[in-house]
């Protein structure tokens, strides 16, 4: 007789209770016009919610973490999808290379680790909205996304880069104009 494995039935029962609110996410974040199958990215969230289950990180407030493993998963097929689009063939062209020194390189990273902890300082949906829309979705597939209308992502978007400017100002990183 088989022995059965407390995390798979953890997974079961947190399956059971937002299984139909992640196929609603998923379904509403307009994966077929971008020829992304349903199932492989509710597939991608159960084990990414498997794993989460395994290092103890879901804590005290499922729903909001399978809400942001499913934004997650939805965003990665999304970006895997635009990246995959092929370039158009042009005939001349040297390909582009960037040359960077190390100082330069460095610098980078510091400012975008610095707007990366500035952005983890916003309310989760308006941060949510920004990281969306600073990957370049547009306000409808937002919405689509995260369950809200176009108009409503737009009114997220701006409030949340509006406290972001707000935050990096605070920080010195960019001047107050």
């Amino acid at each position: 007789m088989r022995r059965r494995d407390p995390l798979e039935d953890q997974l079961r029962r947190l399956l059971e209770r937002f299984g139909g609110r992640i196929r609603v996410l998923i379904e509403r974040s307009g994966l077929a016009e971008h020829g992304i199958d349903a199932s492989d990215v509710e597939q991608e969230v159960r084990i990414r919610l498997w794993r989460a289950l395994a290092d103890d990180r879901i804590g005290h407030a499922p729903a909001s973490y399978v809400q942001r493993v499913v934004l997650s998963v939805v965003v990665d097929a999304l970006r895997r999808a635009r990246d995959s689009e092929a370039l158009p063939e042009s005939e001349g062209c040297e390909p582009l290379t960037e040359r960077r020194s190390p100082e330069d390189a460095a610098c980078e990273a510091e400012s975008l680790g610095r707007v990366q902890r500035a952005l983890e300082r916003l309310p989760e949906r308006r941060r949510q909205t920004v990281r969306l829309h600073l990957l370049g979705f547009s306000f409808a597939e937002i919405g689509r996304m995260v369950g809200a209308s176009p108009e409503a992502a737009r009114k997220l978007v701006e409030r949340g880069l509006a406290e972001l400017k707000a935050v990096l100002q605070a920080s010195g990183m960019i001047d107050e104009r």
